[in-house]
């Protein structure tokens, strides 16, 4: 009786406890994340130092910054001992662990703000699709039995996953250490169009490679003569210059694209920023003087490997496998071209329209020079870190709304029926535009 009692008294408090115990997330949980390619699988653990220390029985939040040269390799064969991965017929994995680095965070919840970071490729054995397989996950938990490991997939192309959301799959904890992953659902034709709606949105939502093309399209239909911008320029020449010029930039940022992902090319990320802005002033300083007239393929081509590079960035890092590198680069190259030629079908009949008229000029120099300012206000942000005067122009135009894309279409509807109509009036001699 006098034991009942005691626990009687006791239970109450816990409970009583318990909700500000969880609320308050002491304890981190390790994270880890899984990159699903074709034929292998690259993973990062992270672990909360203070439950790693625990789990190998070692002082190590005591001196972080001792932790990667001393314990190294009892880091890397704990983890190798407690993270294992089988295909469905039974068969291991061959986990290689690639690097070991501290992390620091800065979390007001978390009684420890300083993790093990690990990075490691899991080879599938020779035969076996990554789509289905098992993990065993006992790093950390074989000893701290209250400590939890959030299983996440980052990236896997098949079902449209790219880094950007990762999807928990899994909490791995004591008593909870088999995680089985089925991505069969999943198909090599979501993730393609996953990469090209993410193309669209890249080029839509960067409205400086769009800037750059269209200012560089401004004199499209004109003539070169003594220095100036002349009308006069036949229709089929002009769209035979748009196209030449649209192309010569896709094969550079193409090739860029390719060279960037696959690591080959490596650019600090600033330069490249700078470099686009700069792109945007040239093609605008030619837009109001003829600076390199039949040359402009020349310089699309040249400033398509600079916007390769940035376009890039959404997929370097991937380390993905040849096969599945590939199919991403497709996807998305294919995302950008077709929203790159959605603009210009847009807008590109009005400004064939708008060139026989004699306000083109002055349309011409104002948007060539609306261009340069949001291209100005780019270089003060990117070369010298001073806030972009124009940003909530760029913010615009990124987002710009639906009503406004519907009256440029539109329009351009219109001037494409009258282009059509007034070239069935004109003999092929006489069909030029402007006189």
């Amino acid at each position: 009786m006098r034991l009942r009692s005691v626990f009687a008294l006791i239970l109450p408090l816990l409970f009583a406890g318990l909700p500000g115990w969880v609320q308050a997330h002491d304890v981190p949980p390790s994270m880890v994340m899984l990159d699903i390619g074709r034929d292998a699988i690259d993973v990062e653990l992270q672990l909360p130092l203070s439950e790693l220390g625990a789990g190998l029985a070692l002082p190590l939040a005591a001196n972080p910054g001792t932790v990667v040269p001393q314990y190294w390799p009892r880091i890397q064969q704990y983890v190798e001992d407690g993270f294992q991965a089988h295909s469905q017929d039974g068969r291991a994995y061959r986990l290689h662990i690639e690097s070991l680095v501290m992390k620091a965070t800065n979390d007001a919840n978390w009684s420890s703000n300083d993790w093990v970071v690990v990075r490691g490729k899991l080879q599938a054995p020779s035969g076996m699709s990554t789509e289905v397989f098992a993990l065993d996950y006992q790093v950390i938990l074989q000893r701290v039995v209250s400590h939890q490991a959030l299983i996440y997939v980052r990236r896997d192309i098949r079902n449209g996953l790219m880094g950007d959301k990762p999807m928990l799959i899994s909490t791995a904890g004591f008593g909870n250490t088999h995680i089985a992953v089925d991505g069969s659902g999943g198909s090599w034709w979501q993730g393609l169009r996953r990469l090209f709606s993410l193309g669209m949105r890249h080029i839509a939502e960067g409205p400086d490679h769009l800037l750059f093309l269209l200012a560089l399209l401004l004199p499209s239909p004109l003539i070169a003569r003594a220095g100036r911008w002349q009308a006069g320029k036949r229709i089929v020449a002009s769209v035979r210059t748009i196209v030449s010029v649209v192309s010569g930039f896709t094969l550079g940022h193409s090739i860029s694209l390719a060279l960037a992902s696959a690591g080959w090319v490596a650019v600090p990320t600033r330069l490249v920023e700078v470099l686009i802005a700069v792109s945007i002033l040239v093609s605008c300083a030619h837009a109001w003087r003829p600076l390199f007239a039949g040359k402009e393929v020349w310089i699309a081509s040249a400033f398509g490997l600079v916007h390769g590079l940035a376009f890039a960035e959404v997929l370097t890092g991937l380390d993905f496998d040849a096969t599945t590198l590939m199919l991403s680069l497709v996807g998305f190259n294919l995302g950008i071209e077709a929203m790159q030629l959605l603009v210009i079908a847009a807008t590109l009949p009005l400004m064939l329209l708008l060139s026989t008229t004699k306000p083109y000029a002055s349309i011409r120099l104002a948007g060539a020079g609306f261009a340069a300012i949001c291209a100005a206000g780019w270089v003060l942000e990117r070369a010298f870190g001073l806030a972009n005067p124009l940003q909530p122009v760029a913010d615009w135009m990124a987002a710009p709304p639906v009503w406004f894309g519907w009256s440029v279409s539109l329009a351009s509807g219109v001037a494409l029926c009258v282009l059509l109509l007034g070239s069935r009036t004109r003999s092929p001699a006489s069909l030029s535009l402007g006189r």
